[in-house]
């Protein structure tokens, strides 16, 4: 997933901020509220750092079978883009814009 992440954020323009799992939920929190997160994307292993994050969460129980949640929200984004994929993005044509946010 995270591979995943790391090429379709910047593609569809927007921001990744990665947040490192040792972290507490309140400081995790924090981030996510300051970072002004539209969406979460969390491992099932780390969905109780996240469960309070009131913004929405995709939880990928990493099995690539339907059915799985991570694999039903790629699948509305293919239907969403009618599976032009890569080729239906337009490139970012400013090199200065923001790519990722990363909190230390």
């Amino acid at each position: 997933m995270i591979a995943d992440a790391y090429q379709a954020i910047p593609a569809v323009r927007a921001i990744i901020c990665p947040v490192n799992t040792r972290l507490t939920p309140p400081e995790i929190a924090y981030i996510l509220q300051h970072s002004r997160a539209k969406l979460v994307l969390v491992d099932s292993e780390y969905a109780h750092l996240v469960r309070d994050a009131g913004i929405p969460i995709v939880l990928s129980n990493d099995t690539g079978r339907a059915g799985d949640p991570y694999e039903e929200f790629l699948s509305r984004g293919r239907r969403f883009s009618r599976e032009r994929g890569w080729w239906g993005l337009e490139p970012e044509a400013e090199e200065d814009a923001g790519l990722a946010l990363c909190y230390t």
